[in-house]
Order: structure tokens, then C-alpha cells, then sequence
């Protein structure tokens, strides 16, 4: 849900340390000691971590070039398609001083890895998605190298991408700022961490969105007026722009637009990999711990009881994001200006039908189906199976109609049995579901 910061930001950080469409950083500093180990010192094996080992062995040698450097040939090793560009004016990372409405910072995403570039800047700022860890933190130092290659972040990054923002776990964020002329972030009066819930007026605050959104108003493409609490901002100036270039020099950037159904998409996964992270983060804590409680006296009937109970509340508010509840509904059609709908459209996997969960709606809600492709992704394939059967029991409860209650009630009866045809077509996992309880036997010689 939306969140307002209080004032004023008396103990809180003004800076982000990696990367990411993710402004403001209104968060208390996390100290070494309070980001568990298997967070900082695991071995990972994320996207940008495998290509490390092909630059290293001399399979892949990224291409430098002179307008954005490594820029081009690290999102095409990565995958990531230029129309997902999104745009963010607001100084507001490591590298802000080279960020201003008239340099803005690109940020290129998939559903496992984001990458910053901002013109003139030293480094291009990754982060990338592990299957269990969740998002790891990279540099890549963006001057000509004989042999470049990324250099991993821990604690610094975490300083911000582990708070109680991101559940206490590695994570996204998206922010929402008021923005003054220079660029420079008003925090006095208060920023909105974007999520799917999000209304629109408070997004965008610090971005440059293109589209058409009929009329609905965000906060995007323009900065704030006055000084301290008189501060306006007119909604009306940054609405349904189309073109960009009056604002700054677009010919700098691989794309001339920071695209409205980008940001929608972005915000939307970054919500629900922060819930995939944090739902196989506590199984695992809680299945690690289930044999010593054996040990100590418990039953084993107790303790599956309890993992069991751990595992449902860990994974509910996953099942509940995938499955798109509290996004509000669109007033009016939304279409971006850049290609990336088209593309994104078809990411997902086609059933027998030729139907995909990546097919979008825009007309009153975001998706045409309402269940995330995310469902698909790495990070949810690579859950402990225990969460991973419990979130689809779930989804099937509410797919089936067993559960019709408030939460998922948006759901139509006809969008039920579309995505369950869809999910049974498309989803190897979803046919092979067990149980989520857990075995008592199992828990004494099972080693998780």
C-alpha cells in the first residue's frame, strides 16, 4: 500500500547506492551485521554473474562504443530491449551529480536484471536477479577497458536495498518524489514508494513518462514551484506528453522515450520479486530450523504444523500480488509510445489457444489476464517447494472458485477459467503441484 514519510527526515539517507528506477531514498542505514550472511557472502548465479564467467574465459567481450559506452552490448548480453527505457530526473542515486532534467538517468529492464546509465557517468549500475538470493548489486566501470568487467556490491547497495521497505530482505524499489528545477529531490515534503496499489497521482514525481492516459494525472515531467511548505506542482503541464524532446537532448539516449506502460510493468514485477524473495527467505529460515526443534522436544506433528503456518503467512501477500489484488482500476485507456507493450506482450509462454498472461488490458486495469507473468520467472521456478506448491494450492483455490472472498473478488468467473486454462497450458509446475503441508516423518532426517 502507499506510503507517506513523515516530516521532516530527520534520520534518514539521501542517497542510492546502485541503481534503480528507484528514487528517493528515505531509509535508515542498515549496518553490516543486520543483512543475514546468505545475503552478502553467498555464492550467486544471476545473469550478470554468468556472463561475468564468459568475459572471463574470453567467450563474450563487451563492445564499447562512443556514444554510451558498454551501454548497448550489455543489454543485449542481458537480453533487455530498449523500448523498456524509463526515464528519472531527480538526483537520487551515487551518481547524481550527473543527473539533472536535462541528463536524465535510463534505466533498461527484464524480469531479471536492471541497468542504469546516466550521460558522462563513470559507471553503469546493475542490478541483477538471483534465484535464491534475490537482487545482487553490480558496478561496470564505463570507460575503455582492454577487459571490463562488473565488480559486485554488497553492504554499500544494501544500505538502501535492505530496510523494512523492501521487507527486510534484498529489494526493489520505485519512488515518487516532488522535484525542484535543478533536479534535486524536496524531501521535506514528503516522497510516495510506488507500488501496484499506487494511485496514479502519486506517481512519477522525478520521471519523465511518455503515453496517453486520457484523465488521469501523475506527477511526472515536471518539477515543483516555491520554496518549503508552498511548494505546487501542475499536474496538467506533465500530462499525456508524447515527445520529450523540449525537455532535454534525446539523441544522447538509445530510446526518446521513458514509456508510461514500462513504468506500469516495472513497478508491478519489482513489487512482486521483492514478495518471491522474502516468501523463500522465510520458508527456508523456517525449514532450516524444523530437525533442531525435533530435537529440543517438539513433536514433529507440532512442528510440521508450525513451518506449515509459517510458509501460508509468508507466501499469501505473493499469492495476493500475483494475482493483482488492490490495483486500482484505470479511469481511462493508457498506451505507451515506444514499442515496449507490443513487446512485452508477447513474453510469456502462448496455451493451446494462443492466449498469454503478458497480454495486456490497458483499458481499465493493466493486464488483460489478471495473474502476473512473474509466475514464470526464475526467481518463483527456484522457490523452496514448500512455498512454491503452497502459492499455487492458493491460486488455485481462487481460480477454482473455493476462495471468492474480498481480495481476489475482481476476478471474474471468465477471467478465472482463462488463467487456469492458461496456467495448466503454459506452467510445467502447475501439473505437478503436490501437497503444500508438510510431512511430519520427513522432518527429523530431512536436511533442507
Amino acid at each position: 500500500m502507499k506510503k507517506r514519510f513523515p516530516k521532516p527526515f530527520s534520520r534518514y539517507l539521501l542517497f542510492s547506492i546502485s541503481l534503480l528506477p528507484l528514487v528517493v531514498l528515505g531509509i535508515e542505514s542498515t549496518q553490516d551485521s543486520d543483512v543475514p550472511s546468505e545475503f552478502t557472502s553467498a555464492n550467486v548465479s544471476d545473469p550478470v554473474s554468468q556472463l561475468m564467467a564468459k568475459m572471463r574465459s574470453g567467450t563474450i567481450t563487451l563492445k564499447y562504443e562512443s556514444d554510451q559506452g558498454y551501454l548497448k552490448s550489455l543489454l543485449k548480453e542481458l537480453d533487455i530491449s530498449p523500448t523498456s527505457q524509463i526515464l528519472v530526473f531527480s538526483k537520487t542515486s551515487l551518481q547524481s551529480h550527473y543527473i539533472s532534467p536535462s541528463t536524465p538517468r535510463a534505466v533498461y529492464f527484464n524480469d531479471r536484471a536492471y541497468v542504469g546509465w546516466v550521460p558522462g557517468a563513470p559507471n553503469i549500475e546493475i542490478a541483477a536477479v538471483d534465484p535464491n538470493v534475490g537482487p545482487t548489486f553490480y558496478i561496470l566501470d564505463n570507460r575503455p577497458s582492454v577487459a571490463p568487467v562488473p565488480l559486485r556490491q554488497t553492504i554499500e547497495c544494501f544500505q538502501c536495498h535492505y530496510s523494512p521497505l523492501t521487507g527486510q530482505v534484498p529489494g526493489l524499489m520505485a519512488r515518487s518524489v516532488y522535484t525542484g528545477p535543478e533536479g534535486g529531490p524536496r524531501l521535506a515534503n514528503g516522497s510516495f514508494r510506488t507500488t501496484p496499489a499506487s494511485p496514479m497521482k502519486e506517481r512519477w514525481g522525478g520521471w519523465y513518462v511518455t503515453g496517453q492516459h486520457g484523465g488521469q494525472r501523475h506527477m511526472g515531467n515536471v518539477t515543483v514551484t516555491g520554496t518549503g511548505a508552498s511548494i505546487t506542482i501542475d499536474p496538467e503541464k506533465g500530462a499525456n506528453i508524447g515527445d520529450l524532446s523540449g525537455f532535454f537532448d534525446t539523441k544522447n539516449y538509445l530510446s526518446p522515450h521513458s514509456d508510461i506502460v514500462a513504468l506500469l510493468i516495472a513497478e508491478q514485477q519489482m513489487t512482486i520479486q521483492n514478495l518471491i524473495t522474502k516468501a523463500g527467505f522465510l520458508t527456508r529460515r523456517a525449514l532450516k530450523g524444523s530437525a533442531d526443534l525435533v530435537k529440543f522436544g517438539f513433536t514433529e506433528e507440532h512442528v510440521a504444523k508450525g513451518i506449515h503456518d509459517q510458509v501460508q503467512n509468508a507466501c499469501e501477500p505473493l499469492v495476493e500480488a500475483l494475482l493483482g489484488t488492490d490495483e486500482p482500476a484505470l479511469t481511462a485507456p493508457v498506451s505507451g509510445t515506444s514499442g515496449f507493450e507490443r513487446f512485452y506482450a508477447n513474453a510469456a509462454p502462448a496455451d493451446k489457444a494462443g492466449r498469454r498472461l503478458s497480454e495486456l488490458d490497458l483499458k481499465t486495469r493493466l493486464l488483460k489476464y489478471p495473474c502476473s507473468p512473474m509466475i514464470y520467472s526464475v526467481s518463483f521456478e527456484n522457490l523452496p517447494e514448500q512455498a512454491k506448491s503452497q502459492v499455487m494450492f492458493r491460486i488455485r483455490e481462487v481460480l477454482t472458485g473455493k476462495d471468492q472472498t474480498k481480495p481476489f473478488s475482481h476476478i471474474t468467473s471468465v477471467d478465472r477459467k482463462a488463467i487456469l486454462e492458461i496456467l495448466s497450458d503454459t506452467l510445467k509446475a502447475w501439473a505437478l503441484q503436490r501437497n503444500p503441508g508438510i510431512n511430519p516423518s520427513s522432518i527429523s532426517r530431512q536436511k533442507w
